[in-house]
This record gives C-alpha cells, structure tokens and sequence, in this order.
C-alpha cells in the first residue's frame, strides 16, 4: 500500500461562518475517553465543530460512532476528557456542576425517544417542571406552560396525563417542556423513533417550524433519514470523529435516505 494511502485523515476544522451567521456552539479538540478491558477507547477523538444561532442541525451516524457522545458533550450532560465545548460563549467544562445543571436548565431544552414525561403529572404539569426548578412564581409558570402547549398544538389537552395522549401528543408534550424556560438550545435525541412514519415527520416539522419562528436552534442525533430534510446542516460522524459536514441543499435526498454517495 502506497505510504500516502496510509495516513490518517486529519480531523475536520470548521470554516469561518458565513456572513451573518453567528456561532453559538464551539467544540475543539474535544476527546472522550474510557478504559475498557485494561485498553483505551476514544469515544470521541479530536472532534471540532460549530453550530450556528438559530440553525437546525442533524448529527447523523451508526450505532457506536459517538453521535450520541458528541450530542452528551453539547447538552452539558457529560464532560470531555480533554478539549473545550462552548456556548454562547460559556466554557461548559470549566463549570462547577452545581453551575452546570443550572445552565443545562436555563438554556437547553432536552426531546428523547421515549418522551419523559412523569405519568402523573397533565401535560401543563410536565411543561411547568423545568420553570418550577427555576423558582419561576407559580402563576407565571402557568402561563408560560399554556403558552408553549398552544404552540405545540395541545391547548386543547392541558390537563389530560400522557397515558391519555397518544405518542405523538406526549412527544408535542415533551417539545413543549423543552421550550419552557425559553432556551437557546433544543436537543432531540432520536425523537421520531417510537413514532410512526406520519406521526415522525409532524414532529420534524413541529420542531422546524420552531426553530424558525422561536429563534432557537435545533440539535438533533438520529438515524432517521425523514428528518433530513428538514435539516440546515447535516453532521457525519464516523469512528468518534466527524467525517464530514453537508448543507442539506448540497444533498440529494431520496425516500429512505440520500444519494448513496453520502450513506
């Protein structure tokens, strides 16, 4: 083999944004690691990334490339072993972890597969949660919490629990939660898994329209082909690295997934 052909691909650097683009994620040199069986595992090795303000990002890749680390590490749910992750300019790794859960409260939103939601609660009191941590007064949480259900199209279900919702209305339920206390960010973890096809896609274009109309950006980590389109920017990750990023008006995307060119 040519000794060329034997060289590791260099790590990907972003470009400079383009004009107007503001970046509200910064990752560089981010490597998460663990110790398996006496022998080091790079979950993440040298993984640099910008994620614009107001943007709709999908993280794409298979099972075990690190697209769910990489999604920890920007949601402030995991440290990195070495490197810098950054948000709106807030080092997230330098903060103390009493700091750190008051961050991820105030400025993320979190959407996963399986919804979340405390079967107890109605929706308005699954909505209300993260602004009751916040020690926001009650009435104005109230407030707040019917606000966001109407924009989700669920002011007609407020006080109905998710066992009386179907998947679909508890994932709206989830969506809402997350809008509450107004974040910047909006990470969706796999969100249209447990839906049906139909049922999926009003969600990708629930969470599309949000992302245009509330100003929020939108991170999402899926295998889930129907939601690229409805994407800015398309993230590959491959062995804990990012391959790869493509505007999704570069991309041919057919039914079932894209030109396979970019599979």
């Amino acid at each position: 083999m040519p000794e060329e052909a034997k060289k590791e691909k260099k790590p990907y650097m972003p470009p400079p944004p383009p004009e107007g683009k503001e970046v509200l994620v910064s990752v560089r040199g981010v490597d998460k690691i663990f110790t398996k069986g006496g022998e080091t595992v790079y979950a993440l090795n040298d993984i640099n990334l910008d994620i614009y303000r107001g943007e709709y990002v999908s993280i794409m890749g298979p099972s075990g490339s690190g697209k769910s680390t990489l999604f920890n590490m920007v949601g402030a749910l995991d440290r990195p072993s070495k490197g810098e992750v950054s948000v709106g300019g807030v080092s997230l790794p330098s903060l103390a972890s009493s700091n750190l859960s008051y961050f991820r409260c105030k400025h993320i939103g979190y959407v996963f597969q399986s919804y979340n939601l405390i079967p107890w609660l109605t929706a308005m009191g699954n909505v209300m949660l993260p602004l009751t941590f916040l020690g926001t007064p009650e009435e104005e949480a109230k407030a707040r919490a019917k606000h966001v259900l109407e924009l989700v199209g669920l002011g007609h279900r407020l006080d109905h629990t998710p066992g009386e919702c179907s998947g679909g209305q508890q994932q709206r339920i989830a969506v809402a939660r997350a809008l509450a206390n107004d974040p910047s960010i909006i990470l969706a973890d796999e969100p249209t898994a447990n839906l049906d096809q139909k049922t999926g896609q009003e969600i990708i274009q629930l969470m599309k329209d949000l992302c245009v109309s509330e100003g929020v950006t939108v991170i999402t980590a899926t295998h889930d082909f129907k939601m690229l389109k409805a994407s800015d920017r398309i993230v590959w990750i491959k062995g804990g690295r990012v391959d790869r990023v493509e505007d999704v008006s570069n991309l041919d995307i057919v039914v079932g997934g894209v030109d396979e060119r970019y599979g």
